[in-house]
């Protein structure tokens, strides 16, 4: 397995090349590359790999200065990894990890410098609580969560299941089976230091439901 990198021009976009050698794939069935360029859509066959002398080979442009989650879906044999990948992170599945391709150590088109006049902010780091102790939410929802201002236990027990499920939405069909009808109510336990309490809670439920 391979990863080739080439960036041309003003180095804004990189051409990345996956392959995947011959006998290195799990059967001689199609390909498909899956991940965060194209939203894990498994219908969508313009992904599908390339045979090319027993390998599979395919070519995409990536804009620079990112990390791309990827997996290879074969068609029956079900998903497998890139052993060559720059990295690897937990998805949102138990026990599962998705390869990255890594484009931030490339050179990306510098933006102009862009005068400060406002008056500074504070440096102040914003409080954050690790919202992977609320049973259902892993490192990759937790990450989503924070982003969308919920990083706190507080901010979490304030949130309506709705609110919840619609972030979840917004960030992808791979997202929209994780049930969060629970994250609220054992959020205001951690908020609140209950933790003997939250354990009892946890141990009732599957997943977070």
């Amino acid at each position: 397995m391979a990863l080739t990198k080439v960036t041309k021009g003003k180095g804004t976009h990189t051409t990345v090349t996956f392959t995947v050698g011959e006998n290195e794939a799990p059967s001689a069935a199609n390909v498909i590359l899956l991940g965060d360029f194209n939203d894990w859509q498994t219908n969508d066959s313009s992904y599908r790999m390339e045979k090319k002398n027993g390998a599979y080979v395919k070519s995409i442009k990536l804009e620079t200065g990112k990390r791309y989650e990827f997996r290879y879906l074969s068609e029956d044999k079900g998903w497998f990894n890139d052993y060559a990948a720059d990295a690897y992170v937990p998805s949102p599945y138990s026990g599962i990890d998705n390869s990255v391709v890594d484009l931030t150590a490339l050179p990306a088109k510098k933006k102009p410098a862009v005068k400060k006049t406002a008056a500074k902010k504070s440096t102040a780091k914003a409080k954050k609580d690790d919202l992977k102790k609320i049973e259902g939410i892993g490192p990759k929802i937790a990450s989503i969560l924070t982003d969308q201002g919920i990083g706190t236990f507080a901010k979490l027990a304030g949130a309506s299941v709705k609110t919840l499920e619609g972030i979840l939405k917004e960030a992808g069909p791979r997202y929209t089976m994780h049930k969060p009808g629970s994250w609220p109510k054992q959020a205001k336990l951690a908020a609140s230091g209950d933790w003997d309490k939250l354990k009892v809670l946890q141990d009732k439920l599957d997943g977070g439901k």
